[in-house]
């Protein structure tokens, strides 16, 4: 019995202050008259199929028609980025593997082809190299100022793993 008291307790929290007798409202808050409805984006020209069906724009954010659509083309931007992914998870099976030989010809591929590295790939995967191919302290203060210095890279987890562990 006592142990039923707290329940009841928190009960009488959770329904608020109210008059004895009073109905439990379940009507939804109002809304507030200046709430105004979000405006549509404007059309934009889109290009077309050979079939006169538009196809679906590249931002998700742009009007859409009604009706039927393409999906958006495969562009060479487009094929460039998957050649790009390809060669990462090639690499990194590479790394998994711990062979360093076949990494380093992976990554010569990857400066040859994709020499704006952005994101410090490059660095990252000749930093992982070397640890896993002559491990010692010059290997791992580079993987230490690389860890350092590239706070957002998607290789710090493997750095850490092949160069400090």
């Amino acid at each position: 019995m006592l142990l039923a008291l707290p329940g009841v307790g928190a009960l009488f929290i959770l329904l608020g202050e109210r008059a004895p007798g009073e109905p439990i409202s379940t009507a939804p808050p109002a809304v507030p008259a200046e709430v105004r409805p979000r405006a549509k984006p404007a059309p934009v020209a889109l290009e077309l199929a050979a079939d006169g069906v538009p196809f679906k724009p590249h931002v998700p954010h742009d009007a859409e028609p009604e009706g039927p659509m393409h999906p958006h083309p495969i562009t060479p931007a487009h094929e460039r980025i998957y050649r790009e992914n390809n060669l990462i998870h090639t690499m990194n099976g590479a790394m998994d593997v711990q062979d360093a030989a076949g990494l380093r010809r992976l990554l010569a591929d990857y400066r040859a082809d994709y020499p704006e590295d952005p994101h410090a790939l490059q660095e990252g995967y000749a930093v992982i190299a070397d640890c896993l191919d002559k491990p010692g302290e010059a290997s791992t203060a580079a993987a230490r100022a690389y860890f350092a210095a590239n706070k957002a890279s998607t290789l710090r987890r493997y750095v850490r793993r092949h160069c400090f562990e």
